[in-house]
């Protein structure tokens, strides 16, 4: 496969964000979204902070916190992962941008894109395979999922057999649901759902738009 493939997709992914950003349900494919005005109590309001085994891009240390929940499988979430690379490198020294696994029973493939995202995070190499599941998502949603997943291990290089006993244990297994858990006690009732600083945001409709946001909270 060619190293382009981590490139997202440039001037396509920002039309393909301008189209729009659908939320899907936990339980169908209905536009929803979180409410910006949803009530978090304080005990679930730590859950919106970095937490030691998120995974984490830009500052950890940032005071800005954005926490999205997604599904791999989800295309309005590989919109809503385009938005964020769109801004993740020039405000990075100022954000935390943390991904969190909420997968929708409804996707049949999304619980194993998970899987191996977790199994190559602990190879150090989640956000190179969360950029390549995201950037090849109608490739594998609707052929041969596990022969494309299979193709992104070897290029990552990853150890094919060290990831295939991380895939199968119950450390990634609990870890994705209970990202899930959490997910649902925050109210999460549809994907991609996001929160910056503990507070539940809509996606932009444009780069410009969530920089804007973003930099509401500087």
């Amino acid at each position: 496969m060619n190293k382009r493939i981590l490139l997202w997709g440039g001037l396509a992914a920002i039309l393909a964000i301008a189209v729009g950003m659908g939320i899907y349900l936990a339980s169908d494919d209905t536009p929803e979204t979180t409410s910006a005005d949803d009530i978090i109590d304080a005990e679930t309001q730590n859950m919106l902070q970095v937490q030691s085994e998120d995974w984490v891009k830009g500052n950890p240390d940032a005071d800005v916190v954005v926490v999205k929940y997604s599904d791999f499988q989800c295309p309005a979430c590989r919109q809503a992962a385009m938005m964020d690379a769109s801004v993740e490198d020039e405000l990075g020294d100022d954000v935390a941008f943390v991904y969190r696994h909420f997968t929708l029973p409804n996707f049949e493939h999304s619980r194993t894109a998970a899987k191996y995202a977790e199994a190559a995070g602990k190879q150090g190499k989640f956000w190179e395979m969360h950029n390549m599941i995201f950037n090849y998502q109608e490739r594998w949603s609707r052929g041969d999922a596990n022969s494309i997943f299979e193709e992104m291990v070897e290029h990552l290089d990853l150890d094919r057999e060290q990831l295939q006993q991380d895939m199968e244990s119950a450390e990634v297994g609990d870890r994705i649901d209970e990202h899930r858990s959490q997910g649902e006690r925050l109210q999460v009732r549809g994907v991609p759902s996001l929160f910056i600083n503990g507070e539940a945001q809509q996606y932009p409709g444009s780069p410009d738009e969530f920089r804007e946001l973003l930099e509401s909270y500087l």
